[in-house]
């Protein structure tokens, strides 16, 4: 059995988790695994993770290459707002219009290809949180060995969540020369494209859906996991697996990213995002920039598609705080408590919870409570 990761090793691994850009990765992913014990139990960890380094340190390489060679400073942007969100479109797609159609951002706009040179960011309002959108240069086939293909893609793979921009006559053909382009870096929007999922979490164990039929036992699965250092997770399983798909599971370095397709320009092909759906079997928003129809839904699409939900905080006896806590879905009441405060995690009692995830406002509820969107929690502590 892998030794249990030491206090620093947590600590490291939730600020390489937490980086905002590829310096502050590499450094983080570097303090985590030094500070792995040396147990054969956690060999498998430390490999998957000395390969993501190397990964990283080649991006880091290529992007120091490329501003010696007057190829620009690369694609970093810190991130702000609630989540980062890359635009992606090839040529008079849309992209840029889009963004000016969606924040209070200026940017040149082209029918000629490389009009957007480097990253545009803008700010987009969504009720009561903004996302930050970046535009970005078009994709075309063979990018990733162009000019600024190995910065966008790590964009890509830096940012939570992405935005596809199709022109409604060429919708189909173009998701294919983009989704090819992002597989051949390492990026999948499918969820779906393995057979085995594994989310981290921060505590509860580990938990397996299944919709299919294993050839091996539950207490298998979770002894590989448990030995590539895996101790907290939510693993989902889909179709028939055999234990060597749980072990190259574990060794799988395709990142997903959550994507919203948006086909643009249905004025001038009205059935172009139905047909899109038929054909790929991907919903996809249907809008004209030319006529801003339906801009509008786009905040709530994006939310929806990120996966992320507001949790807001309160003192006992004071006022809910204004400003919400953005969690992924499936948040428990322990998380919020860490980010809160290290005394609140350490020393929680209980919480009360007031909104959809409990029976009536002001539920007692423990650590384990899974959270929706909209809750108010008040931690109490020992």
């Amino acid at each position: 059995m892998p030794a249990n990761l030491p206090p620093q090793a947590k600590a490291a691994e939730r600020r390489y988790i937490e980086a905002k850009n590829l310096p502050e990765k590499i450094k983080y992913l570097q303090e985590f695994i030094s500070s792995i014990p040396e147990h054969k139990g956690n060999e498998k960890m430390r490999g998957y993770l000395r390969r993501r380094l190397a990964q990283l340190k080649e991006e880091q390489e290529e992007l120091r290459k490329r501003k010696i060679g007057g190829g620009g400073g690369g694609f970093s942007i810190r991130k702000e707002g609630a989540a980062q969100v890359v635009i992606l479109g090839m040529t008079g797609a849309g992209k840029s219009s889009l963004l000016m159609g969606l924040t209070n951002a200026k940017t040149e706009v082209g029918e000629h290809r490389f009009t957007t040179t480097e990253p545009v960011p803008g700010m987009m309002q969504y009720e009561d949180i903004q996302f930050q959108l970046l535009d970005t240069p078009a994709i075309y086939e063979g990018v990733g060995n162009g000019a600024w293909g190995p910065q966008l893609m790590s964009l890509v793979r830096n940012a939570d969540g992405m935005i596809i921009v199709l022109e409604a006559p060429h919708a189909q053909e173009q998701y294919a020369t983009i989704i090819g382009e992002l597989s051949k870096a390492g990026i999948t929007t499918d969820r779906r494209i393995r057979k085995i999922e594994i989310e981290r979490t921060t505590g509860g164990g580990i938990q397996i859906a299944c919709t299919g039929r294993p050839s091996c036992r539950v207490e298998e699965m979770e002894k590989a996991l448990k030995g590539s250092g895996v101790r907290n997770a939510l693993v989902r399983i889909w179709g028939d697996i055999t234990m060597e798909d749980v072990v190259e599971s574990l060794e799988q370095t395709k990142l997903f990213k959550p994507c919203l397709i948006i086909v643009n320009k249905v004025d001038l092909a009205p059935g172009a995002a139905p047909a899109f759906g038929e054909a790929t079997g991907r919903p996809a928003l249907a809008i004209s920039l030319k006529k801003r129809g339906r801009l509008q839904v786009v905040g709530g699409e994006l939310f929806r598609t990120l996966g992320i939900i507001r949790v807001y905080t309160r003192v006992l006896g004071g006022d809910v705080a204004k400003k919400p806590i953005i969690v992924r879905e499936g948040a428990k009441v322990l998380d919020i408590a860490k980010i809160v405060h290290s005394q609140f995690y350490h020393n929680f009692k209980h919480a009360r919870v007031f909104g959809k995830s409990v029976k009536f406002n002001g539920e007692r509820v423990g650590a384990e409570h899974e959270l929706a969107d909209g809750d108010i929690v008040e931690i109490r502590i020992k």
